[in-house]
């Protein structure tokens, strides 16, 4: 279905805002004590800032020219230190889809972009993030292989 995917580009920053609005407003929903209203200026402003960054890519998946989903990962290296080896890693911060879209095999197909760049430059492990309300993403993310590594308890209030 997905017509195209492409590195997301300097002027892109208002497709990348309108959908991470998407997956925003579900964990403002779920936590408003921990997120917050978002200024649309200031969300762009942050992408931006992260578009012009070597170490975070962006992907947009577009149907008919139209972007419809993004991904967003940042690429690790940490020097081994007395607790760990030195490693390089993948990191996916962001996925959103938009709505029409979802369940039409777009966001696995932004992962599987990830995991192939990720793959080119030798990087073996690739992570992510989901908050424990969002069944669905952890669902999603488990059919496509992902297993939990750490697990992190909050006290409640």
């Amino acid at each position: 279905m997905v017509s195209k995917i492409r590195h997301a580009d300097l002027g892109d920053e208002k497709y990348l805002t309108d959908l991470n609005a998407i997956v925003h407003e579900l964990h403002q929903t779920q936590r408003p004590d921990f997120f917050k209203s978002t200024n649309p200026v200031e969300v762009i402003d942050w992408f931006r800032s992260l578009l012009q960054k070597p170490t975070v890519r962006i992907w947009i998946a577009e149907e008919n020219g139209s972007p419809i989903g993004y991904i967003l990962a940042h690429f690790h290296e940490q020097s081994e230190n007395p607790f760990c080896l030195a490693r390089r890693w993948c990191e996916i911060d962001q996925i959103a889809v938009h709505p029409d879209f979802q369940n039409t095999g777009i966001g696995r197909t932004l992962i599987k972009k990830v995991i192939t760049e990720a793959r080119e430059e030798e990087i073996r492990d690739i992570e992510l993030s989901v908050w424990y309300f969002n069944e669905q993403a952890r669902l999603a993310f488990a059919h496509l292989g992902f297993i939990p590594k750490v697990i992190r308890y909050e006290l409640e209030p």
